[in-house]
């Protein structure tokens, strides 16, 4: 079991993101920080980046409980073979390419603090997208 059934969960997880995301999405991403041992809290940020046909459009994904249950259900799982991880970084694009970034250093988000781990880059991914790609889709 271990890692097969992670990889496993991992695609559960992904696939679930894509499931609830908006049409027209071109990128989500998602930053999970996960507290407690036996019973896991996660605290989430949810993200898309959306064709908005003339521009860019940016919004927080709604909470979704299935999500919710697999993400946790990866954090389970990650103990073993090692240690659980504490903040789990997503991104899936549209064309089904995905990368995630388990971290294991304390959560920050959900302490309380705001830096540029645990939330200011969600706060300009927006214009980081945009500067990468240009202000209109498809241009």
């Amino acid at each position: 079991m271990g890692l097969a059934e992670q990889q496993g969960q991992v695609e559960v997880v992904v696939r679930r993101f894509a499931a609830i995301a908006p049409v027209g999405w071109a990128r989500l991403v998602g930053n999970w920080e996960a507290t407690g041992d036996d019973e896991v809290t996660l605290n989430w940020i949810t993200t898309a980046v959306v064709d908005g046909g003339d521009r860019w459009q940016y919004g927080q994904v709604g909470y979704d409980e299935p999500l919710y249950d697999a993400v946790a259900r990866l954090n389970q799982l990650s103990a073993d073979p090692g240690p659980r991880w504490t903040t789990l970084d997503l991104v899936v694009d549209a064309d089904g390419s995905f990368r995630l970034t388990p971290g294991y250093e304390p959560p920050k988000r959900s302490q309380g603090i705001h830096d540029e781990e645990s939330l200011g880059r969600f706060e300009r991914y927006l214009d980081t997208w945009v500067a990468e790609r240009g202000p209109v889709p498809g241009a």
